[in-house]
């Protein structure tokens, strides 16, 4: 998983509201890696460092709808 270059750190928080901006990714279409991570993070009050595949404000499609937030 491509992590970025920042101490930036991420979680998913879960969404039911879809901003009309957002990007909204689906998780077999992300890489192998970042679904490792979204499969760690979902449903849970953890952080994981931030990777290239997803921005803050991204929301991803996975069991739920888990919106992206990165600090």
């Amino acid at each position: 998983m491509p992590l970025r270059e920042t101490d930036r750190r991420m979680r998913l928080r879960r969404t039911g509201i879809i901003p009309a901006d957002a990007r909204v990714r689906h998780y077999d279409e992300l890489d192998e890696e970042t679904q490792v991570t979204v499969r760690e993070l979902a449903g849970r009050p953890r952080t994981a460092p931030e990777v290239n595949d997803l921005d803050d404000g991204d929301v991803v499609k996975f069991t739920d709808y888990y919106e992206v937030r990165a600090r």
